[in-house]
């Protein structure tokens, strides 16, 4: 299912939705009414919305529990939100100043900072899943941050709620706001800092489990000993009786080693870009096996020197490639020789004889055009896959994974989403972390530097003008600078 036909189906729930709410309520529907007031769920257009009060009480135990532990923590909270200010505007500052200097011609490099704090621009559609738990996750956590400290500071909650515009999962927090600007400003500094806090440390734990993830998983998978192939699409060249299969462990193509799906990638691009290598075999084999007929020029520049009958039974024409210090041999240029045979036979890969070890031990190379290439897929249980083709369709055609299971009965989706999920994980909640702290209209920032500014001109009680002058100019000026690069880099991506 494309990413047109799913959006569609969204959009038909949402619509579904919303018009049997609507003639229900038309209705007076009283099931229906008395259950939208008991599970607290209220529909519009393209949005549901969700509150609740049920946490409440669980989550002011929680605040109260362990008085001094909280104190520390949210405290904590407060030193690195103010440290973290300074930095994320400076780095709002650097963009900013980077956009006005290189113009549209700027490259990609000036919106990597920006991408994190901008979740969904380049994620791809077949990860939207976990897009949409990852935001749910970095939105619950930040919004349980701020509930935990409203009640460890005696602020009433209200509740707390999920709202999901289209697809986009937002948490919230409702707490008596007049109980929260009448205590001390220290303390309404924790309350205000305690969701960036809560995001730093959810993309702390997400990066710790993420780098130790091989040490965890290791009684059940193994990393970097190889590529465990997924699954192969119906129309893979490399599909047949002796072709490659599911669950296959592939250690190396042609000479190259592999170990994990970037030398996977690697060792496919190598054989694209360089002519299949040729093969050290003894000239005992050459003389036994050769089937050649009188060679002929091909149109696309190959030698044919097989017969029809021979290039069924899977023999090729070989050339032999005589190196500058070879001693003069009694060789045919071409010879059609069966390749699964010779390449078993075959001592190592060559590009001219004197690279062969023995004396007796000569280089053929096949006889192919610029594209097609012979490529060797070594597997750890099975016979050498051999295909003839271009490499690049067995990359598009093969899903490949680094987790190696280390039994049958395992499959390496479960560690592949644990790993993904984590890094989405730390690149968004580091960077709502970062985006929240920005002194910017309706994020935790406008209120943070509200309550800095007020704190050091606290001294200044006649001179309330200056201070209220002074929080709007840094707000507007911080919320300018964001909408700025945020424009510039959805355009970007959008155009």
């Amino acid at each position: 299912m494309d990413a047109l036909n799913i959006l569609i189906i969204v959009t038909l729930i949402h619509c579904s939705l919303f018009f049997f709410d609507i003639f229900f309520k038309s209705c007076s529907h009283f099931p229906y009414l008395y259950f939208l007031e008991n599970t607290g769920l209220e529909i519009q257009i393209l949005r549901v919305k969700w509150f609740t009060t049920a946490f409440n009480r669980k989550i002011i135990k929680w605040g109260m529990d362990r008085s001094r532990f909280w104190t520390a923590w949210f405290n904590a909270g407060v030193i690195i939100s103010i440290i973290l200010l300074p930095i994320a505007t400076i780095i709002i500052l650097k963009m900013t100043f980077n956009l006005w200097l290189s113009g549209s011609s700027s490259d990609s490099s000036t919106g990597v900072i920006l991408e994190p704090m901008l979740p969904g621009v380049d994620v791809p559609f077949n990860e939207m899943g976990y897009y949409t738990i990852t935001l749910a996750i970095c939105s619950i956590v930040h919004e349980l941050g701020h509930a935990l400290a409203a009640a460890r500071e005696d602020v009433q909650l209200f509740g707390l709620g999920m709202l999901i515009v289209f697809t986009i999962p937002i948490a919230y927090v409702q707490i008596n706001n007049e109980q929260l600007f009448s205590l001390p400003l220290r303390n309404q500094l924790r309350i205000t800092c305690a969701g960036i806090w809560h995001n730093i440390i959810l993309a702390t734990v997400a990066a710790a489990i993420l780098v130790f993830s091989t040490w965890l998983w290791a009684p059940l998978y193994s990393l970097g000993t190889g590529i465990y192939v997924k699954t192969i699409l119906p129309n893979s060249p490399v599909l047949g009786p002796s072709g490659l299969l599911e669950r296959d462990i592939i250690y190396k193509l042609n000479n190259c080693p592999i170990k994990n799906s970037e030398d996977w990638y690697d060792c496919i691009l190598h054989a694209v870009q360089h002519s299949t290598p040729g093969y050290c075999v003894k000239q005992s084999f050459i003389q036994d096996y050769d089937e050649s007929v009188p060679a002929k020029q091909k149109a696309n520049g190959a030698v044919n020197c097989c017969t029809t009958d021979s290039e069924m039974g899977g023999s090729l024409c070989f050339e032999y490639i005589e190196g500058p210090q070879a001693a003069p041999l009694h060789l045919p240029p071409h010879s059609c020789l069966p390749v699964r045979t010779m390449i078993n036979q075959s001592q190592n890969f060559c590009q001219a004889s004197h690279e062969c070890l023995s004396q007796d031990t000569h280089c053929m190379k096949p006889s192919l055009d610029n594209v097609t290439k012979i490529v060797q897929i070594k597997r750890k249980i099975g016979k050498d896959v051999l295909y003839f083709g271009h490499p690049a369709d067995i990359y598009r055609t093969v899903d490949i994974s680094d987790w190696i299971p280390k039994y049958s009965f395992l499959y390496p989706k479960l560690p592949e989403s644990m790993a993904l999920l984590c890094k989405y994980i730390t690149v968004f909640s580091a960077g709502l972390a970062i985006i929240n702290v920005v002194p910017c209209f309706f994020l935790d920032g406008q209120y943070i530097i509200n309550i800095v500014v007020l704190y050091l001109l606290n001294s200044m009680p006649h001179n309330k003008n200056i201070r209220e002058a002074t929080i709007l100019t840094i707000t507007s000026i911080g919320t300018l600078l964001l909408i700025i690069n945020l424009m510039y880099l959805l355009i970007n991506k959008l155009l």
